[in-house]
């Protein structure tokens, strides 16, 4: 188990000590706008027992959003791929659509509940090797909060896809709005584009954030935060490698 040498322990005195004088404050509410311009004090919030499922509710509601934001455009996928069926099997292929969206709609809260349980078990893990602060609530936590700058990130892509209208989508690929360098690489393919596209700058910023609130929450040297957060990363590379790979 490490604990946090004199530099980071001084670090984290004080930080408690800024945090005491000005007061950390607040609460649920608070939180949502604090993890982007003062993540501080949500930091301080976590270790005084800040709920992770109110966090999960945003998550979710603003999941189950997009999800019904993109499926006009998913609903034209399927008719550009039924092109040139007979008439009956394009109204069965579009009246199937329409009966299941909703389920697509309605289980991206479960989707949104495994991804943030799967991640603070893995992060929780790593965190209980090197400190013996390791408490699971508190992972689980700082990852929905964190959560909620990808979330951000999402909402915009979205906002952006919508301003570009249905009709300028002819392919799966069409509905990828990048935020990375991706967008001034076209020709990346492969691990390359999932390389680069793992590191937008939303992603960045989460990693980010997600690193020094294990630091402070945990109290681990900041370089050794960067561990869990590194494996995390590493995941979402080779999803979105294996993604890239069967969208060629």
């Amino acid at each position: 188990m490490e604990e946090p040498d004199n530099g980071i322990r001084d670090e984290l005195e004080s930080g408690e000590e800024r945090l005491g004088s000005e007061g950390a404050g607040g609460g649920f509410v608070a939180s949502l706008g604090d993890i982007f311009v003062d993540p501080m004090k949500v930091f301080e919030r976590i270790n005084n027992g800040l709920a992770w499922w109110k966090a999960y509710i945003v998550l979710a509601a603003v999941g189950m959003l997009l999800s019904w934001l993109a499926m006009p455009f998913q609903r034209h996928l399927v008719e550009l791929q039924i092109q040139g069926a007979n008439s009956e099997k394009v109204a069965g292929a579009l009246e199937n659509f329409d009966k299941f969206k909703y389920i697509g709609v309605f289980a991206s809260p479960v989707s949104v509940l495994l991804l943030l349980v799967v991640m603070a078990a893995l992060v929780h893990l790593v965190i209980s090797v090197l400190s013996t602060n390791a408490d699971f609530k508190k992972t689980l936590s700082l990852i929905s909060y964190a959560g909620l700058i990808s979330v951000l990130g999402q909402a915009i892509k979205t906002v952006v896809l919508l301003s570009r209208g249905v009709e300028s989508v002819s392919t799966r690929a069409d509905m990828n709005v990048h935020l990375s360098l991706a967008a001034f690489l076209p020709e990346l393919k492969g691990f390359k584009y999932a390389l680069v596209e793992s590191l937008g700058i939303f992603e960045i910023w989460y990693y980010v954030v997600l690193a020094i609130g294990i630091s402070y929450v945990f109290r681990i040297k900041k370089e050794t935060s960067w561990i869990p957060v590194l494996i995390i990363w590493l995941i979402s590379l080779l999803f979105l490698a294996l993604g890239a790979k069967f969208a060629q």
